[in-house]
């Protein structure tokens, strides 16, 4: 019995789980209009194959001297397979660049 437990449990953990829709953000980039603080702008593309209810994209902003200043989280809902989504999230603060961290589907 206790040899076919690690089994029974491996077929359990296939049955249960499904693998996450895959997502990717394009075209990421702060968006200035004269003084006023930046906008951060992309685009999330869902290339699995299923729909993503949620996806959590995570952010690093970065000062005129490229140090790390912060981290922004902008929430992205209800993307068909094969879609995209663009978003769109004002700044409290002059940020110098933006780089993609990761992007948590949920």
């Amino acid at each position: 019995m206790t040899r076919l437990l690690p089994l029974v449990l491996v077929l359990v953990l296939a049955a249960c789980g499904s693998e996450p829709p895959e997502a990717d953000v394009t075209g990421l980039r702060l968006q200035r209009e004269g003084t006023a603080y930046p906008t951060l702008q992309g685009t999330l593309v869902n290339r699995g194959p299923g729909a993503i209810s949620s996806a959590d994209v995570f952010v690093t902003l970065y000062d005129a001297q490229n140090r790390p200043m912060d981290d922004v989280l902008v929430q992205v809902r209800n993307v068909a397979d094969g879609d995209s989504a663009r978003f769109e999230q004002r700044l409290d603060l002059q940020a110098g660049a933006a780089k993609l961290k990761y992007v948590g589907v949920n």
